[in-house]
């Protein structure tokens, strides 16, 4: 067992802790079980000159110096490095799940810029995956305003990270549009975040926002025709595009011209995929094989 030192409140300082915010009712709360049930587990801290830098437990150091007021504090003493230091500090706050996603993804990047850890070595020393590391970085790509949003939870972590490829006049209006909605569910919101994604153009932009703030206004259900319909259906950005040619097409020419395009490509069985659904229709009397299908060979 490690040698357990009390110190004087007076000669601990805080260290450079991952976690940012301390709500006073939670200390209290902490305070309140440790006058009951005493203190489970020190604080670990390490001699910096004439001080002692808190390494992990600012929690409950504070709940006991500031709510319980008492004047020592029950310390466990370790010399270590910065990066050890913050080795341990990671590891403490992730595994008690003590940070908000903003300050999780900032506590990554800092170490990451400041001792050149990879993003698995993040992961390891917090006990998580590298995907999770990822998208919490993926966090502190937010403005200011929606980081804020998620660090208190008012936004979900799943519409927080659809929002991370939009620059920052798009995720300001994916957020009025959603702030408007009052509930807004991840795959509608997706679809409006792509959409906002694929415009370019400031005029195209407003005119976007516009449109949409005016649906979730109206409480209406998503547009059911055309280029900002949302059918939920799953899409893959790599296949060749279905293109309309002229006017006069129908959707069976449209099908036709596409699963041929597939087939020319090698994707036969992607246009297997397609083929199934138009022969089905097909037979279902709701589409006609055109005229001059490409499939048929017949002109």
């Amino acid at each position: 067992m490690p040698e357990v030192t009390e110190i004087s409140c007076s000669q601990i300082i805080p260290g450079s802790n991952d976690r940012k915010h301390f709500e006073r009712a939670a200390l209290e709360d902490l305070a309140a079980s440790i006058q009951k049930h005493g203190l489970a587990q020190p604080i670990t801290v390490r001699p910096l000159g004439a001080v002692f830098q808190i390494v992990a437990g600012e929690r409950r150091f504070r709940a006991i110096s500031q709510v319980l007021q008492h004047p020592t504090a029950p310390c466990i003493v370790r010399e270590m490095t910065d990066q050890e230091a913050a080795a341990i500090m990671l590891a403490e706050n992730t595994g008690r799940a003590d940070l908000n996603p903003i300050e999780e993804g900032n506590a990554y990047q800092v170490r990451i810029q400041q001792f050149g850890w990879t993003v698995d070595q993040c992961a390891e020393t917090a006990g998580v995956s590298p995907e999770l590391v990822k998208r919490r970085l993926s966090l502190l790509k937010l403005v200011a305003e929606a980081q804020h949003l998620v660090a208190f939870g008012h936004l979900p972590i799943g519409h927080a990270e659809s929002l991370a490829p939009l620059d920052a006049n798009r995720q300001r209006i994916a957020l009025r549009i959603y702030q408007e909605s009052k509930s807004l569910p991840l795959p509608q919101f997706r679809h409006i975040v792509s959409e906002l994604l694929a415009e370019q153009s400031q005029d195209s932009l407003f005119g976007l926002e516009n449109f949409w703030v005016q649906q979730v206004q109206e409480a209406s259900d998503l547009p059911r025709r055309g280029k900002h319909a949302f059918t939920g259906a799953p899409t893959r950005s790599d296949l060749p595009p279905v293109e309309q040619d002229a006017a006069t097409d129908t959707a069976a020419t449209i099908m036709d011209r596409w699963i041929s395009s597939l087939l020319e490509q090698g994707l036969a069985q992607e246009a297997a995929v397609a083929g199934t659904l138009y022969d089905a229709l097909v037979r279902m009397n709701y589409l006609s094989v055109p005229q001059n299908a490409e499939l048929t060979g017949k002109p």
